[in-house]
């Protein structure tokens, strides 16, 4: 049974969940989730479609947002007065945010969010999730098989953004055979002299998916920075490819995204705990290559990543 939701319903549906969703699903029956859309847009509806394809059991209401944290905590206070749901999946960082801080006692599997750790921290046990981040592992392998001069990465960070995963990085740059070169920065005016910083040490530079990074003036400083060094630039997506990076590698579709998120469900459903269930990177994903870029590197782009690539920029 699926229930779904109109602009309209969305009214009674506020009303009227707290009847609906009447207990915990014992063995056999279907289970009770309630869907938590951040926005309702494109990318969403497919997590939420690839969520269903592997969820036929469960009954899921959903609930939008709208872009309005005010409205998700509102919605959610209603929630935790009546009976609850078997598990809530939040889809989105916003809808992630308002479950972080309102719910503790109903399992939450997120979906569609960059960097989690940031948004849960450490207080957090009931909640896993599938994050849009691309493997660590891919990226580096990804860098190393560019060139065979690549020994140095560059990396420019903000600690309270992605720390956690600058330590990560770090471990498996090491078990790769390569090392991170990092400065810590605070400000996105502090990009460029970080930056300059790296000059003559560095034989890559990488972009994480940190929002102090991602200024337009910093993205923009790294794509002229590789030019005028000559070394390659991995980027998050086929957009920063397409405006010079030699690369871009991101998630490949929100469908897949939900699938993973469903399969994460269907495990605690199953009866296993949510502490035991580690949060997933991009299962698949999208390299796009800019040849023109290459070109003006210097570099030949390997067969085997150009037969890998989504998309090739000539």
């Amino acid at each position: 049974m699926l229930i779904l939701m109109t602009r309209t319903a969305r009214l009674i549906f506020g009303a009227c969940l707290l009847g609906a969703i009447v207990h915990y699903s014992a063995p056999g029956e279907a289970a009770r989730i309630v869907a938590l859309k951040s926005a309702d847009v494109d990318v969403y509806n497919e997590v939420l479609e690839g969520f269903k394809s592997v969820s036929q059991r469960s009954i899921i209401s959903e609930y939008d947002m709208e872009g309005d944290l005010q409205r998700g905590k509102q919605f959610l206070a209603r929630l935790k007065s009546g009976p609850k749901p078997d598990l809530i999946l939040a889809i989105g960082i916003w809808a992630l945010q308002v479950v972080v801080e309102e719910i503790r006692d109903i399992p939450v599997v997120f979906a569609m969010v960059l960097n989690p750790t940031t948004v849960i921290g450490q207080e957090a046990h009931n909640i896993t999730g599938a994050s849009m981040n691309a493997p660590i592992d891919q990226q580096i392998a990804l860098l190393k098989k560019i060139s065979p001069h690549v020994r140095r990465i560059g990396v420019i960070y903000d600690p309270s953004k992605t720390g956690f995963l600058v330590r990560q990085a770090e471990r498996i740059a090491r078990d790769q055979g390569v090392r991170l070169v990092t400065k810590a920065i605070t400000s996105s005016k502090d990009s460029l002299a970080a930056l300059d910083g790296m000059q003559g040490e560095i034989d890559a530079l990488w972009i994480l998916p940190d929002l102090t990074v991602l200024a337009p003036e910093s993205v923009q400083y790294m794509l002229l920075f590789s030019f005028r060094n000559k070394i390659p630039l991995l980027g998050l997506s086929e957009n920063q490819a397409r405006m010079g990076a030699l690369l871009g590698l991101s998630f490949e579709s929100g469908r897949d995204i939900g699938i993973q998120a469903g399969e994460l469900a269907n495990e605690i459903l199953a009866g296993r705990s949510v502490e035991d269930i580690p949060f997933t990177t991009a299962r698949k994903v999208r390299l796009t290559v800019n040849l023109k870029t290459a070109a003006k590197l210097g570099l030949q782009i390997p067969k085997e990543i150009l037969d890998r690539a989504a998309a090739v920029i000539r």
